[in-house]
């Protein structure tokens, strides 16, 4: 079924009532609603839009990152109230004084990012935990944390060759390979891309040197800690014995938690990191880390197995919001797939001059992501349409790919309906629309960046 021009119209629904209500919930649901009428008035199918809600969790994967998400929020929990958090600060700040300014607490932050390459979930929920309380002591506003981890979260992935995301854009660009008659193996061409993949180098490099050079661009100038918190912070720490407040109590469920991940894709990857299963990675780890840390608190006397119990709940709770606006995400995605979206606007990507196609390919992905909220989903549509497009044209294959990924990335950093963006609001207590206002500068900074690299090599290399 062809919707055309109509498939458009939930997205815009979306993003206006996102920036005038300001309530994602809200806004996800009313696109839901709106896009199952466009499809009813075509199909009369009027219920897919409560279905595509009921049926998010058939997809197994998307399940096990939901449920990652609630065990994150656990896990955040018990290493704070058994005293983890505290114990961690006050190490690494008063103690071994590894951390003893600003800068040192961003750049700890921003190179955890860049470590947590394997899966940008994990990565955001694990940078923002570990961050936090660093940003509060040392009085960082909790955009600047926001901005750190969306950053690294949402693009390393992309340019590390064994990373998961790697193999997901290998296995889009394969078929097209053959399809061309290719001779260069599918993941040597995905290789030869990361470095064409200009808005994510340009974003990593930019937000580098505005932690080393200690300067903030746009609305990040006048972003500071809430009223609460310009005081000394209280941490949660919910044990009596002071002398049980370690920061090994923090380290070892954090190492677990990452060190699992690692071994659970070369596991289900039959020992290649690129090739493993992402979504049972990351909940089998989250489940693992939480009983192996309640043994241990158990053993080590920080807590019972009813108290540590009710702190995993309680931090299950804090994220619930988080996952119904997940799942909302989701079903909005399902839905405009199922409205064939983005494959209408990319169809206009191909009118234009052979000079200009990497540009229009970088403005269609960019586009597309920012209205869609998925990186993967665009490179999804886009590889297989373009790529057969520009590449007959003497346009090497690397550079469209390059083109793509980094329109993708930045419209997935960027979309305030991007799972990343909603991940990152919530687990750094940063209202969702303050994240994209203080982000978008520095976004664009690196997009007007790239837009710049791509003109140039459309006009030298093509």
């Amino acid at each position: 079924m062809d919707y055309g021009v109509f498939s458009l119209f939930p997205i815009f629904i979306t993003l206006v009532l996102v920036f005038i209500w300001k309530n994602v919930f809200l806004a996800l649901l009313t696109g839901i609603l709106s896009a199952s009428v466009i499809v009813g008035c075509f199909t009369g199918d009027f219920l897919c839009g409560p279905q595509s809600i009921a049926t998010v969790f058939q997809d197994e994967s998307t399940a096990m990152t939901t449920f990652f998400v609630l065990m994150t929020g656990a896990v955040m929990t018990v290493v704070s109230r058994s005293g983890g958090v505290e114990g961690l600060v006050r190490y690494s700040t008063e103690k071994r004084k590894l951390v003893r300014s600003p800068m040192a607490a961003q750049l700890l932050s921003f190179v955890l990012g860049l470590l947590l390459f394997v899966d940008g979930t994990s990565s955001i929920a694990i940078v923002s935990m570990v961050g936090k309380p660093f940003f509060r002591t040392y009085k960082i506003s909790r955009e600047k944390l926001a901005l750190i981890a969306n950053s690294t979260g949402s693009a390393v992935a992309w340019i590390v060759p064994f990373g998961s995301a790697c193999a997901v854009l290998t296995t889009f660009f394969s078929p097209v390979s053959a399809q061309l008659g290719l001779t260069q193996d599918p993941f040597s061409v995905v290789l030869s891309s990361v470095v064409f993949q200009f808005y994510t180098i340009a974003l990593l490099l930019f937000l580098l040197l505005s932690i080393l050079f200690r300067f903030q661009v746009g609305a990040m100038k006048t972003t500071g800690q809430p009223e609460e918190e310009t005081e000394a912070y209280v941490y949660e720490t919910r044990i009596k014995d002071r002398t049980r407040i370690r920061a090994r109590t923090m380290l070892v469920p954090v190492l677990l938690l990452v060190l699992s991940i690692f071994a659970l894709l070369l596991i289900t990857g039959q020992g290649n990191l690129a090739s493993g299963d992402g979504g049972t990675a990351v909940f089998v780890s989250g489940l693992f880390t939480l009983l192996v840390t309640g043994v241990w608190y158990r053993v080590r006397r920080i807590t019972t197995v009813s108290t540590y119990t009710m702190w995993c709940v309680d931090g299950m709770k804090k994220m619930f919001d988080l996952v119904l606006i997940l799942v909302l995400a989701y079903a909005f995605g399902h839905l405009l797939s199922t409205l064939g979206t983005a494959s209408f606007l990319a169809q206009y990507a191909q009118m234009v001059p052979k000079s200009l196609m990497l540009v229009v390919g970088y403005l269609t992905a960019t586009l597309i992501a920012y209205a869609t909220g998925t990186s993967g989903g665009t490179a999804a549509v886009l590889v297989p349409v373009l790529v057969p497009v520009f590449v007959p044209l003497g346009i090497p294959a690397p550079y469209v790919l390059g083109a793509i990924i980094s329109g993708a990335v930045f419209g997935d950093q960027n979309s305030p309906i991007s799972d990343s963006v909603i991940l990152t609001s919530s687990m750094t207590g940063v209202r969702l629309m303050d994240h994209v206002k203080t982000q978008m500068p520095y976004a664009l900074v690196a997009w007007g960046t790239a837009l710049l690299g791509y003109m140039l090599l459309g006009f030298t290399c093509v």
